[in-house]
């Protein structure tokens, strides 16, 4: 085909799934074997806490990234790809772009990769809700995380126009021969209190309790001191079996996902297609989860992990016991995710989907 299309998104850091996904996005082969790739880089390199925040910077970025996207189209008519945002100030600069490309003559897909679109949605002002469906009017295509997540754009987009374009992640390549730790669970994720850390934290002092010789990891870069301090006190009387480390990417990921046996990931708020789940499913480890965006479509209850209702440190803990002690059960759930993750979640067949959907749109 060779067309031209235009990627629209961050690159890390910060690491999260945007700035990730879009790192992913840009070293498809097989897009770029498809299409003429361009990258208008929206990144800002600051910390998590400033993505969707009024301030001067993110308007100086917003306006800087839309003046360069008007001057990328001019000539042939293409794509225009972009994550879409869950605030108001992104989305009003994603408004922006949309409206310019489709102006333009250019046909515009849109890949939401959370799940909280719908909430924010209802939460605006009337006058905000009616800017987002002009704007989502003149988007051609609108892809979601996982079937369950359509329904966050009924009455937004027609049923033939919302599709479902999946995240996958690399193949798990450790460095060095897999050793697990039969009493070693992982948690791994900003330390944030929407993914759950506080009720994951109940959850560890729970199965400490009956098992004082499991131990506990904690990876991932803290929401806020505050919060940093309140956990640190609270698993204080552990005696080191709950660990806190910073972020780990590379090798240093690998290794603690090839030395755990569970990985405990409860997030309390709506989430997307969260690759630590993937990671976790293509490393061989049972998951103990919550059903939030597409984790019930990710992760088979009962199969390959287990996902609660709701993340309640007593039945969190419950779930880990039962894997800790059962160590046929951890072992066939963790083949279990393996194949799942074969099967669904490679990073090549995620690069196939996306590329397929665009070029549809095309």
């Amino acid at each position: 085909m060779n067309g031209r299309l235009i990627v629209i998104g961050p690159l890390p850091p910060p690491h999260h799934g945007v700035t990730i996904s879009t790192s992913l996005v840009l070293a498809n082969p097989v897009l770029r074997d498809c299409f003429q790739v361009d990258h208008l880089d929206t990144s800002d390199h600051r910390t998590g806490a400033d993505i969707g925040r009024w301030d001067f910077t993110n308007v100086r970025l917003g306006v800087g990234a839309i003046l360069r996207l008007a001057w990328r189209l001019g000539g042939t008519p293409g794509v225009v790809y972009l994550p879409l945002s869950q605030s108001t100030p992104g989305v009003l600069r994603d408004s922006m772009f949309v409206f310019a490309a489709s102006v333009r003559g250019w046909r515009v897909a849109v890949h939401l990769r959370g799940g909280e679109f719908g909430d924010y949605y209802r939460r605006v002002h009337p006058i905000m809700r009616h800017w987002i469906r002009a704007t989502l009017a003149r988007v051609d295509s609108v892809a979601v995380m996982g079937e369950s997540l359509k329904a966050m754009f009924e009455g937004l987009a027609s049923a033939e126009r919302i599709t479902v374009v999946a995240n996958g992640t690399p193949e798990f390549v450790p460095k060095r021969p897999i050793q697990r730790d039969p009493e070693h669970v992982l948690f791994l994720s900003n330390l944030r209190r929407r993914k759950g850390v506080l009720e994951a934290v109940e959850a560890a002092l729970l199965v400490l309790a009956n098992r004082p010789s499991t131990r506990f990891t904690f990876a991932g870069g803290w929401e806020s001191r505050e919060l940093e301090l309140a956990v640190r006190r609270r698993a204080g009387t552990t005696n080191g079996r709950i660990e806190f480390r910073g972020p780990v990417f590379g090798a240093e990921k690998n290794q603690l996902l090839g030395s755990a046996v569970v990985l405990l990931f409860p997030p309390v708020e709506p989430e997307g297609h969260p690759r630590v789940v993937l990671e976790a499913m293509a490393a061989g480890l049972p998951v103990v989860s919550t059903d939030r965006g597409a984790i019930g479509e990710m992760v088979e209850d009962g199969r390959s992990g287990f996902v609660l209702d709701n993340p309640e440190p007593e039945l969190l803990a419950d779930r880990m016991i039962m894997l800790l002690e059962d160590s046929d059960l951890r072992e066939t759930m963790g083949r279990a995710a393996r194949e799942r993750y074969l099967a669904h979640f490679t990073q090549e067949k995620a690069d196939q989907a996306l590329t397929d959907w665009l070029a549809r749109i095309a």
